[in-house]
């Protein structure tokens, strides 16, 4: 089997408590664990759009599920969740103090790359 480096990005939104899960939140969740589990290397996830939702504390200061597994498999595997800094601050007006510790704010640049430095790129 060929091992790959990859890169993901997931620019569908989480669950909520008002809205059922996305079906590509999810897919992009489980596609993670499989890929690592068959000895892929994840190198970066990126949350654009409404993906970087992923990272938004409730009122509660939790995250959703799918977002908080994003962070238990990050933190077991070492690979950085980045979400944009600029949909952030202009489409959903979320400060720092808003957002998971486990996320990082970062932009396309970054994005970029870790794109350049991997084998593939999967989006969500």
């Amino acid at each position: 089997m060929l091992v790959t480096d990859l890169v993901i990005s997931v620019h569908a939104a989480p669950s909520t408590a008002a809205a059922p899960p996305s079906t590509r939140s999810l897919l992009a969740l489980t596609y993670a664990q499989a890929a690592l589990a068959l000895g892929h290397t994840l190198k970066h996830v990126f949350f654009y759009q409404a993906g970087v939702l992923h990272a938004q504390l409730d009122q509660d200061q939790q995250l959703t599920p799918v977002a908080a597994e994003w962070v238990r498999l990050s933190q077991k595997h070492g690979f950085p969740l980045i979400v944009c800094s600029t949909v952030i601050e202009n489409d959903y007006q979320l400060e720092a103090t808003h957002l998971h510790s486990a996320y990082e704010l970062g932009g396309l640049t970054e994005f970029s790359m870790a794109v350049a430095q991997a084998e593939r790129v999967v989006q969500f």
